[in-house]
């Protein structure tokens, strides 16, 4: 699909500089006229144009995204993998940093605000430094805090032309950079990052074996700290892509800012030969980099690419809270892409369409589930109280055996039912849908509902469903009996299956706002994921922003609207998928109703998860990644919003979670 009016370049930064007819930095914007352009369509966007995204970048040094809908890291990380980078390790990095989202996004350099850091390449004093950056803007301070670039080829012209016995130097004989680490983060140092944290070692031994590989010497010291030599590497280097040297090192760096109550600046870099550097040299390098710079101010939301081999980077002073996060890639993945994914907070990948599972008979799960791992579906949405995960775990066993996918393609998401809140019964619900599915672990775990009832053993009724004694004769709200858990207990017990290695990520569903704070503020593991009911007749746009907000992502059941509900008499409301606007602009685009709504499900940024029994509906379901609404047809989707919910416990139950 032709998406070239999604993005446009059209508009250079005011601070931008120019060098052989390329603008410095490319600045990428939102298209005009265009519906809000979130993670998921700048995800598809960027998915297209892997190739030229990276040669652009090369080009141009560094490129801009600016204006883009991205509110979280999650979000951030998400857009980061469309491109395709290969995501490495920060092992032999020299700043503090701390993870953010799993391995794929993490803390800038945590010094103290007040120092600036030098100009460098990230990761030059390591054997095999990233090929490309990316930083993130989600809190811009107040003064300062820029992220000034500087082009390196730039920064070797002028190193050849006024030092020309320096560059024949630095060419021929490298650079070693000395460095001595303390046994703990310091946070007061620019340069702070233990060596625990750094080769990620708990031991000595452990740090040794790691130095090991990257031919780094090294010196124990009496307080437990450890002096590193680096193996001589490059300071000049050829690009290999375009023929040109550049000025590739931490060499300024080092000499200016690698300063601690540990380190002598003047002394953390040498020639590979151990002779020192000429310093009034670098000093009149520093200076010119510092005229040569392009700094400008960040705003929220903004992310930097950077071709780490082309550009340099540095950071200004600054005051009030500030936010800038970064991640580290070495290549590229060689992958093809199939739809866009949801990154949660532990880097997992979740793709942002699922089949679920609710009301498929167990006479047809496995078929299904067949049927649509062959189409293309790698998500599936499962629960306790949908009472047919057996027969589901032997379509997942099916397809498993006949290898049409292996089990870390497949996201399998189970829920707690209301019944097991206690915390000492969610760990024995959990192996009970891990036991029906046939999974060793479950990539998502849910809480079902904000509600927690009687318990009911597993050997005495299962799934145990809403009624606590079906068999009496009683009312179906009077059968509902509740059980005084907090939820915060129940939190507690589904972080300690994180920590078990039995689930990769916890979420909740059907959790308002103000319960989401709950857990929020009390929580060990945030939640990764809010399922909640979505569709043109309920937007729950308020609930979306403050999920998104907190990198929570947010899945829609229910995409169609009242189909399901109207079959077991819980909504008389004419379905969303036969109104009028729904189908004019399907048959203006040439699709289907259907999947004009799921369409707009996806475009909001959420994840869907709609159900079907028919191999034909499958098909037409995921075909929803080659189209998009344009502004104007979102806001006529939007206009039908009715606040109008058909999963309702204050209704069917009598138990309200919403008012």
């Amino acid at each position: 699909m032709d998406r070239k009016y999604l993005v446009r370049s059209d508009e250079a930064l005011p601070e931008a500089k120019i060098y052989d007819g390329k603008v410095f930095p490319l600045t990428f914007y939102p298209g005009k006229d265009q519906p809000p352009v979130g993670q998921t369509r700048l995800s598809e966007w960027a998915s297209a144009n892997r190739k030229l995204i990276t040669q652009k970048a090369m080009e141009h040094g560094a490129i801009l995204f600016r204006g883009f809908d991205l509110r979280s890291p999650e979000e951030q990380a998400a857009f980061f993998l469309s491109l395709g980078l290969k995501s490495m390790p920060y092992v032999g990095g020299a700043a503090v940093r701390t993870s953010i989202v799993g391995d794929i996004i993490m803390t800038t350099n945590e010094s103290p605000p007040e120092e600036p850091i030098p100009f460098h390449h990230e990761m030059a004093q390591v054997p095999n430094p990233p090929t490309h950056l990316c930083f993130m803007c989600n809190i811009a301070a107040k003064k300062g805090g820029a992220t000034p670039i500087l082009r390196s080829d730039v920064v070797y012209t002028y190193l050849a032309k006024s030092h020309p016995k320096l560059c024949v130097d630095m060419e021929t004989k490298g650079v070693k950079y000395v460095r001595v680490m303390p046994q703990e983060d310091d946070e007061s140092s620019p340069i702070g990052r233990s060596w625990k944290n750094t080769f990620n070692a708990k031991t000595k031994a452990q740090a040794e074996i790691e130095m090991k590989k990257l031919n780094t010497t090294w010196e124990w010291l009496p307080d437990g700290s450890v002096k590193t030599t680096t193996a001589t590497v490059p300071a000049i280097r050829e690009d290999k892509r375009t023929g040109k040297k550049v000025f590739f090192n931490s060499v300024v760096a080092a000499f200016i800012g690698w300063i601690d109550s540990r380190n002598d600046p003047k002394k953390a870099v040498v020639f590979g030969d151990g002779t020192p550097i000429n310093p009034k040299a670098l000093e009149d390098i520093a200076n010119f980099m510092d005229k040569e710079k392009v700094s400008f101010p960040w705003l929220s939301g903004d992310v930097l690419l950077v071709d780490n081999t082309v550009c340099m980077h540095s950071r200004q002073p600054f005051e009030g809270p500030r936010r800038v996060l970064a991640s580290v890639f070495q290549g590229h993945v060689d992958t093809k892409y199939t739809m866009p994914n949801a990154v949660l907070t532990s880097g997992a990948k979740m793709p942002v369409l699922g089949l679920g599972m609710w009301k498929i008979p167990k006479t047809k799960c496995q078929e299904i589930i067949v049927e649509a791992v062959k189409a293309g579906y790698r998500h599936f949405d499962n629960a306790c109280d949908y009472g047919n995960e057996q027969e589901v775990g032997d379509g997942i066993a099916k397809v498993l055996e006949s290898k049409l996918v292996s089990r870390d393609q497949l996201w399998i998401t189970s829920k707690l039912w209301n019944t097991f809140h206690a915390k000492e019964h969610v760990r024995m619900a959990c192996l009970k849908s891990m036991k029906d599915l046939g999974v060793k672990y479950l990539d998502l775990y849910l809480i079902h509902f904000p509600i927690a009832m009687k318990y009911v053993p597993i050997e005495t009724r299962y799934p145990p469903e809403w009624s606590y004694e079906p068999e009496a004769k009683l009312e179906f709200t009077e059968s509902i009996v509740q059980s005084n858990v907090p939820i915060v207990e129940t939190w507690a017990a589904m972080e300690e299956l994180v920590q078990e290695g039995l689930v990769r990520n916890i979420g909740v569903a059907n959790f308002n706002c103000s319960l989401l704070r709950e857990i929020l503020n009390t929580c060990k593991i945030k939640p990764a994921v809010n399922q909640v009911e979505l569709h043109p007749y309920l937007l729950q746009s308020k609930l979306i922003r403050f999920c998104r907000k907190n990198g929570i992502h947010v899945t829609g059941f229910s995409p169609l609207g009242a189909s399901s509900y109207v079959e077991l008499g819980c909504s008389a409301t004419e379905k969303v998928i036969d109104r009028k606007e729904i189908s004019e602009i399907a048959k203006k685009i040439g699709k289907s109703p259907g999947q004009v709504l799921l369409r707009w499900g996806v475009q909001r940024g959420t994840s869907i998860i709609p159900k079907t029994t028919k191999v034909a509906r499958l098909k037409e379901n995921i075909s929803i990644f080659d189209f998009e609404l344009s502004k104007e047809d979102v806001d006529s989707i939007d206009a039908l919003n009715l606040n109008k919910r058909f999963n309702d416990p204050g209704v069917f139950a009598d138990i309200p979670i919403w008012d």
